[in-house]
């Protein structure tokens, strides 16, 4: 639902039975706009006030990439939106292949994200710098701060090779969330490809071949979790109805546990 603006996500969500959903308020890729609820702040205290009227808060704002070139001081304002917007997590990324920078970059960010009270899960994922659960491991004890968790993205956990012993080991309390979605068990293997399927390709739970019902008893039993599913067919259906099947596919998987 990337042509969705904020209001109509939350009102898919509430469609949907969902108690919360993600928004994104900060480009991933330089140049993509995205829907101002930054600098806007009377667009944003609508925005606020759509979210009580239509029962959902919010989980997540996404995503943070930390390149080479990352400013931390041009992100406080975003921050500082999350805060005042009621979430508790800002999705970050790590996608500069010089570790060093990356830590220090993030650890900064982290810095910054604290004063607001502010959590930073960050995703691995296979066409980024940060490519599995083991090098996002690494990171985040490089990182050292409290308030930087793990988020597991299952179609990127699979993909990069499924870490069961890696993902045993995370203490329960650094996995705030989980992102779901299904998909061939044999995957792609070349970077462009593997960033197609991500951001374009995703299957409902149960539709796929993925082991998510194993995938979900390996974690907290009460952690909430994010439906990401991009693919052209909920994308041509009306938001409310694509968020009502991808509630009912998600069910349906709980209810197999």
């Amino acid at each position: 639902m990337l042509h969705a603006d904020p209001f109509e996500l939350v009102s898919a969500a509430a469609a949907g039975g969902f108690d919360r959903c993600g928004i994104r308020i900060v480009s991933p890729d330089p140049g993509r706009p995205v829907f101002d609820l930054i600098e806007d702040r009377a667009m944003r205290s609508r925005f606020v006030e759509h979210m009580k009227n239509n029962g959902v808060e919010i989980l997540d704002f996404e995503a943070v990439w930390l390149r080479s070139d990352t400013d931390v001081n041009t992100l406080i304002p975003a921050l500082e939106a999350a805060a005042d917007m009621g979430s508790k997590y800002v999705l970050t990324v790590g996608n500069d292949f010089e570790i060093p920078r990356l830590t220090d970059t993030f650890g900064r960010l982290a810095d910054a994200a604290d004063r607001f009270g502010l959590i930073l899960p960050l995703e691995f994922i296979t066409y980024s710098a940060v490519s599995n659960l083991a090098a996002a491991v690494d990171l985040a004890a490089q990182v050292g701060r409290s308030n930087v968790g793990i988020v597991i993205d299952s179609l990127q956990f699979f993909r990069a090779g499924a870490e069961w012993d890696v993902l045993a080991q995370i203490p329960r309390s650094r996995l705030p969330y989980i992102q779901i979605s299904d998909g061939p068990i044999v995957g792609p293997t070349d970077i462009d490809t593997l960033r197609y399927e991500a951001r374009t390709s995703r299957m409902a739970p149960g539709a796929g071949e993925l082991d998510l019902r194993k995938l979900l008893q390996e974690l907290p039993s009460n952690i909430p979790i994010s439906i990401e599913i991009p693919n052209p067919e909920l994308a041509r259906l009306p938001f409310d109805e694509a968020a009502m099947q991808l509630r009912e596919a998600t069910d349906r998987l709980l209810d197999s546990l």
